[in-house]
């Protein structure tokens, strides 16, 4: 008879356990299957826009190889507009301002590779256009910005080591600092630039005082 009640008493006691936090329970399962749905469409959601922007690049790029530069811009805004924290928007920022290069358009260039060197993610992307920017200055006589830009990249700038040197000593030799210039070409030369041009520019340079 002991043994029964004790049985008793666990079942009761289960059912006031049960019916003083099945609520809780209720409300755990539910948010639990709300965040398992709500991880699995924002995953579904990220891997959408990852194709839609890996589509509207592949016909940037198939407008830019059929001269169709119009078309290449909208769909290399439509790419920064709507898809802004994926790879291909900076590709498209790129693109764009290579865009604008051909066209004469400098200052849409500037603006575009601005946007990468301080918007960009991928740190290579970022350095190719602080380099193409760079470039742009010095087509816009804006030498003492680029020099400026191009400070403290000698240790960042990775694989274009070589041409941001050539570059720097391009806008030092616009600035008037031919001797500063010499530095940055001989430079660019020990980080394995070959460019005839390079030899060239330094050749073409005063003999040093």
């Amino acid at each position: 008879m002991e043994t029964y009640l004790t049985e008793e008493e666990r079942v009761e006691a289960l059912q006031r356990w049960w019916k003083e936090n099945k609520s809780s329970l209720f409300m755990g399962l539910a948010m639990g299957l709300l965040i398992i749905t709500g991880w699995k469409y924002w995953q579904g959601h990220q891997q959408a826009q990852r194709e839609q922007a890996s589509l509207t690049y592949h016909l940037m790029g198939r407008a830019i190889a059929a001269k169709q530069p119009e078309e290449a811009v909208k769909m290399g805004q439509q790419l920064i507009e709507s898809y802004p924290s994926t790879t291909y928007a900076e590709f498209a920022r790129i693109s764009l301002a290579k865009l604008k290069v051909e066209a004469g358009d400098l200052e849409a260039a500037k603006l575009r590779l601005e946007e990468e060197v301080k918007q960009g993610h991928d740190e290579t992307l970022k350095e190719l256009a602080r380099l193409r920017l760079a470039r742009v200055l010095l087509a816009r006589g804006e030498a003492d910005a680029g020099i400026v830009l191009l400070q403290g990249t000698q240790s960042t700038a990775g694989k274009f080591s070589a041409l941001f040197e050539e570059v720097r000593g391009d806008l030092l030799i616009a600035a008037k600092r031919p001797e500063e210039a010499r530095t940055a070409y001989q430079k660019a030369k020990e980080l394995g630039n070959r460019s005839p041009l390079l030899d060239l520019k330094i050749h073409d340079l005063p003999a040093a005082g």
